[in-house]
């Protein structure tokens, strides 16, 4: 089986754990014969860092690099045009003023099985959607079948532009959402219903049969141990050097009261660090906030500069008590270690899947975020901190077959059209 998989930015591992999962979660369908390509803005820093899969850029970013911004409108719609004339005569002629990379990727989707729009969060107000509709625009000029894999998406304000994200939605043969609310803003669009699947998060996939965790960790022995995933957050509606200084604040306060209230040792370890090529880099983050503390509960405190796989964070998460995670697939991998998370939401997936699980009354929302309330749900959270992790392990095993079973709209998808 022949899979183009889209929309992928692996530079981020929690993107990295939705790639891997999905291709393990495509191989209970296909096998051992799976033939994967992945297109990402990136492609080239990707494969440095995750060598086993074949990268390429995505459409949008390939026509810019031929064009220029100032004259991609022409060259998307002579993309399309090859595209669309691919099984015809006039395919040479469109593919002879193309270059040959873009002439490649074509062939790759022209010979996929099926285009995959790849989990995560994308489909969003605030953020550019055309180019991760391009790649899709161009498997119907193709008339390839495709599907969005496991993904929040919306809400989608009345645009005028929005005709174009209906018809191109409308024609995937199924959507697979994480959380009911993202159902609801595909049928506020317009989508039907029938083709709208929910299932969990593709990384939770990635989830052991059975916690790895140390048995001081099960046993609550030893000192605390706290991991800390922060981020940088542009969208804030005060204003993003009024809400990022809040929340600087917030985490430092937090810090403080895990080190000098509870005796823990705490580490600052993410899911976007380490890479010298993506746009954001967590560890400074957590030097900024670090650099608020005092000396002395600075020495209980580390901030993790590298880069992990997924794997490996997932296996370095396993040696904590608790994880306080604002970026949702640093919070998804503590969970599937079966590590008790404190999350903290910057967008609304993240509150839609801790309520899945039982957990929603841990959510802090970034935007009205201070040190007093999450200090008061850490400390109730340390306290119940070993009930939790044994309660754990049901409710992620529920995840991890939820999100495998996305196998089964993928096999749909290929044989019938629809789910």
């Amino acid at each position: 089986m022949k899979i183009a998989i889209t929309n992928m930015v692996t530079l981020n591992t929690g993107d990295a754990a939705i790639l891997i999962s999905t291709v393990d979660i495509l191989r209970t369908v296909a096998g051992s014969n799976l033939d994967v390509t992945v297109f990402d803005p990136q492609a080239s820093a990707a494969k440095r860092y995750y060598s086993d899969f074949d990268f390429r850029a995505g459409f949008f970013d390939q026509i810019v690099a031929w064009t220029g911004v100032r004259w991609r409108k022409g060259g998307i719609l002579i993309l399309l045009a090859a595209a669309a004339t691919w099984r015809t005569p006039l395919r040479r002629l469109f593919a002879h003023l193309l270059p040959p990379s873009i002439v490649v990727s074509l062939e790759r989707f022209a010979a996929a099985d099926l285009v995959i729009s790849g989990g995560g969060t994308y489909l969003m107000p605030h953020y550019r959607i055309f180019p991760k509709m391009l790649d899709l625009l161009v498997a119907l000029a193709l008339r390839r079948p495709f599907i969005l894999f496991t993904q929040s998406l919306g809400p989608f304000p009345r645009r005028r532009r929005n005709w174009l994200l209906r018809y191109v939605l409308r024609q995937a043969r199924v959507i697979l959402v994480r959380d009911a609310r993202s159902r609801r803003h595909l049928i506020d669009l317009g989508i039907s219903d029938e083709r709208i699947a929910l299932c969990a998060d593709a990384a939770f996939a990635l989830a052991p049969p059975q916690p790895s965790g140390s048995t001081a960790r099960v046993t609550g022995e030893g000192p605390l141990r706290v991991a800390i995933s922060v981020r940088d957050w542009p969208h804030f509606s005060n204003g993003t050097a009024d809400g990022m200084a809040a929340y600087h604040v917030a985490i430092a306060a937090l810090v403080r009261r895990l080190v000098e209230g509870h005796g823990a040792e705490v580490m600052f370890l993410s899911t976007c660090q380490g890479i010298r090529e993506y746009w954001t880099d967590d560890s400074r983050v957590a030097e900024t906030v670090a650099a608020l503390l005092p000396a002395e509960t600075r020495r209980h405190v580390q901030v993790d500069h590298e880069f992990h796989t997924p794997q490996t964070l997932l296996s370095l998460y396993a040696d904590f008590d608790l994880v306080v995670a604002t970026r949702m697939h640093a919070a998804i991998l503590a969970l599937c270690a079966g590590v008790p998370v404190l999350p903290v939401a910057y967008e609304f997936k993240t509150a839609e899947l801790f309520t899945a699980l039982g957990l929603g009354d841990y959510v802090q929302s970034i935007e009205s975020l201070t040190g007093e309330q999450l200090c008061r749900t850490a400390d109730r959270m340390v306290t119940e901190r070993l009930a939790l992790r044994a309660a754990l392990p049901a409710r992620v095993a529920r995840a991890r077959c939820s999100a495998i079973s996305a196998g089964g709209y993928v096999t749909c998808a290929l044989a019938e059209g629809t789910p």
